[in-house]
């Protein structure tokens, strides 16, 4: 199996729970699970479900930042996240199974110092030794912090590692921008915009929730299509699609077939109330009724 490094540099303690919300009143839930949030965690966590070896890294502040590293640890990765002098964001996410809705409620990004973006990036050199993927998800905890993707791309491209970014906004713009473009981009229908800025990255997979996928590779140009399946949480099944992605590639699987697994995994995750907690049984189980079709330049 393969050693991946994934970044998400703007985490989350996540609250998860079972819940119709109703506005304006107090809503009680049974509990809420906690969850390793961000982009780049969901990716991981599938990842090592499938037996791989993830590390994973970004910032982690405070009380919130170690029960963080505690929740990655027992979801099968590698915690390697620099300490913060403020701490690690917090969010809430009320999935209503029997409707089918979700409701999220998450802060924004704290202020990350010079000193701690540094460090991030010293370990991050440390870190790429010996890796075979590195995965760069969500967004970026400050302005401050723009350039983040842009130097983790150029470190990667010295280290001859490829790199795959889903991210949005400044941050991306200056990572699509930069000498050392991402091997490859998933941005959703809303990120994604005039779409010319995608240009500089060989391979792009725009996704747009449960509907179709677009997907321009160098081998060619296709729409994938997924199966319908009843939905219960959409939150992470972007992520899902990226991770099976990552693991149908590495594990040498046809680039069809690779397409296949990946929107199998994205349907998977919406038919669960969880995030990203779905195994390679729940996926394969659903790659039949996916249909991908070649679309001429």
């Amino acid at each position: 199996m393969a050693t991946i490094l994934t970044l998400t540099a703007n985490p989350l303690l996540d609250h998860l729970a079972n819940a119709a919300i109703a506005i304006g009143s107090v809503t009680r839930v049974e509990q809420f699970q906690p969850l390793a949030g961000g982009k780049g965690l969901n990716m991981g966590r599938v990842l090592a479900r499938h037996g791989h070896r993830v590390i994973a890294t970004g910032f982690g502040g405070g009380t919130t930042g170690a029960a963080l590293a505690d929740l990655i640890a027992a979801d099968g990765m590698e915690p390697a996240l620099v300490a913060t002098a403020a701490r690690t964001r917090i969010g809430f996410i009320a999935c209503d199974p029997e409707r089918g809705t979700t409701t999220a409620t998450l802060e924004n990004g704290s202020v990350v110092s010079a000193g701690e973006l540094g460090i991030l990036l010293l370990r991050l050199r440390t870190l790429l030794t010996g890796c075979d993927l590195v995965l760069v998800g969500g967004s970026v905890p400050h302005s401050s912090c723009n350039g983040l993707y842009r130097q983790v791309l150029d470190l990667c491209a010295a280290a001859r590692i490829p790199c795959w970014v889903d991210a949005y906004g400044e941050a991306m713009d200056e990572a699509l921008a930069g000498v050392h473009p991402p091997d490859l981009v998933k941005p959703n229908r809303q990120e994604y915009g005039r779409g010319r800025k995608w240009l500089p990255s060989p391979e792009l997979h725009l996704t747009d929730g449960g509907a179709e996928i677009r997907v321009r590779h160098p081998s060619g140009r296709f729409r994938v299509i997924p199966p319908r399946v009843g939905e219960k949480n959409p939150v992470g099944s972007g992520d899902c699609y990226l991770a099976a992605l990552a693991h149908a590639r590495l594990s040498g699987m046809p680039f069809e077939q690779q397409l296949r697994y990946a929107a199998a995994a994205g349907a998977a995750n919406a038919a669960r109330a969880d995030v990203a907690r779905i195994s390679p049984a729940e996926i394969q189980a659903l790659v039949d009724g996916v249909e991908v079709v070649t679309i001429a330049d």
